[in-house]
């Protein structure tokens, strides 16, 4: 079934059968639950962690910044006018089976998807995938300039895919029963876009989770032609000399040595203990703040999301908050969309892969065999400064036929919500050397 929203008419391929349009509408009690819990939720006093915090790498998120987004939340911040952003955009669910062995098994889940379709025999279809503790939500700015660049359907050269993976945002969780992998979800989703969408190709774009899902996608499934990367940790090569670095990559480095160091409790918790995590995460919705908010902050470049003026007054010597109100809300956005849709705990599955049994083998999945973008498909990398793992486009380019590398100035691990614009010029440039 089509939407009736701009750009929400489905391609002649769809089994619309499968694919039904969708409406996201949380029940005022659902909301008002969430509200009053946020109001009830205790903070803790005051203490030399918690108010150090942003004076060292190794606290963790400020009290400070905790209490005013306890505020913001309670009193400013309107989840109605977010689903009214989201439905400003086609939506739609598709039953999908859940594989077992590579095979379709007898169980389907939904899985949704935030959509732009053009209605141009030829155009490309692009798939947008976010990660931990990302959401579609990540993507609509870019889904905004989409549609202020190109306002004719009948002419958008693309049909851009933002899907909600497995057990994330507003797609149904994996089985409960038994283990659930990554290589399952991008089997879901190669199977959303070539046999729900009838795509007989399609182009994986991917940062956080969603870059180890298009990797996969490049390296094993036929459709994925092409894959555009904003995070793909790799490496150094064995004849790697670190001393010839460039600034911009020995500051890249040291980025990722921080990252290893300080910033990768999280992981290993979310790896070797998922059952408490999860539990926890969803037992108190500040509490997924505080857990999720921290990585935005921390994860994010500072240029992008400059401290919002006290007054109004954007110029440098005016007063501001210690913090920008633009970059909380987007955090908790994100904290409603993952307690109300009920998955903070059934997000987490990936992380067993990635460390298994606490061991970080999250570097070097993007530099395994199974990985491997070969020629003829073609691989795109964008790298943004404020990444959380960094690697030299040399050492990126052993990963897969590199034909795009673009540094940017500014930017972090949320690309798509912090510098929109550049992310989307990347992934137009890669696609033009794109040949089907």
């Amino acid at each position: 079934m089509s939407s009736s929203i701009s750009y929400g008419e489905l391609p002649s391929s769809v089994n619309r059968e499968t694919v039904k349009a969708f409406t996201l509408a949380i029940p005022d009690a659902e909301l008002t639950r969430m509200n009053t819990l946020v109001q009830l939720s205790n903070i803790a006093s005051a203490n030399y962690e918690n108010t150090h915090a942003d004076k060292s790498d190794e606290f963790g998120l400020t009290r400070e910044w905790l209490v005013a987004a306890k505020d913001r939340w309670q009193n400013h911040f309107d989840w109605r006018k977010r689903e009214q952003l989201v439905n400003s955009f086609p939506n739609f669910k598709a039953s999908i089976p859940v594989p077992q062995d590579d095979s379709p098994s007898g169980t389907s889940i939904d899985i949704h998807f935030t959509a732009l379709f053009s209605k141009k025999k030829d155009a490309i279809p692009i798939a947008f995938l976010h990660g931990w503790p990302g959401s579609f939500f990540e993507f609509l700015p870019i889904l905004k300039l989409l549609k202020e660049k190109y306002p004719d359907e009948a002419s958008f050269p693309y049909h851009i895919i933002v899907p909600s993976l497995t057990g994330y945002g507003l797609s149904d969780p994996p089985p409960a029963e038994r283990n659930f992998t990554l290589g399952e979800a991008t089997w879901m989703l190669d199977h959303l876009l070539t046999k729900a969408l009838g795509f007989t190709y399609y182009v994986a774009q991917g940062g956080d989770v969603g870059s180890f899902i298009s990797r996969i996608m490049g390296a094993k499934y036929p459709a994925c032609k092409a894959v555009h990367l904003n995070l793909s940790r790799v490496p150094p090569p064995s004849d790697a000399d670190l001393d010839k670095l460039d600034e911009v990559d020995k500051a890249g480095q040291a980025r990722n040595e921080r990252f290893a160091a300080t910033a990768t409790a999280y992981a290993l918790m979310h790896s070797t203990r998922p059952s408490t995590a999860g539990l926890v995460l969803m037992s108190n919705p500040l509490g997924l703040l505080a857990w999720i908010g921290e990585k935005f902050l921390d994860w994010s470049d500072p240029a992008s999301f400059p401290h919002t003026p006290k007054s109004g007054d954007a110029s440098a010597s005016g007063d501001k908050y210690p913090y920008s109100i633009e970059l909380m809300d987007e955090a908790i956005a994100g904290a409603s969309l993952y307690f109300l849709a009920g998955c903070a705990h059934t997000a987490l599955y990936p992380y067993r892969q990635f460390f298994p049994q606490g061991r970080n083998i999250a570097g070097s999945v993007h530099s395994s065999p199974f990985a491997h973008i070969s020629a003829p498909k073609i691989f795109g990398y964008s790298s943004f400064p404020f990444e959380i793992m960094l690697s030299p486009k040399d050492w990126i380019a052993t990963s897969g036929n590199l034909v795009f590398f673009k540094r940017h100035e500014k930017g972090g691990h949320f690309a798509a919500l912090e510098q929109p614009a550049a992310l989307l010029g990347d992934v137009e440039e890669f696609v033009k050397l794109l040949t089907v």
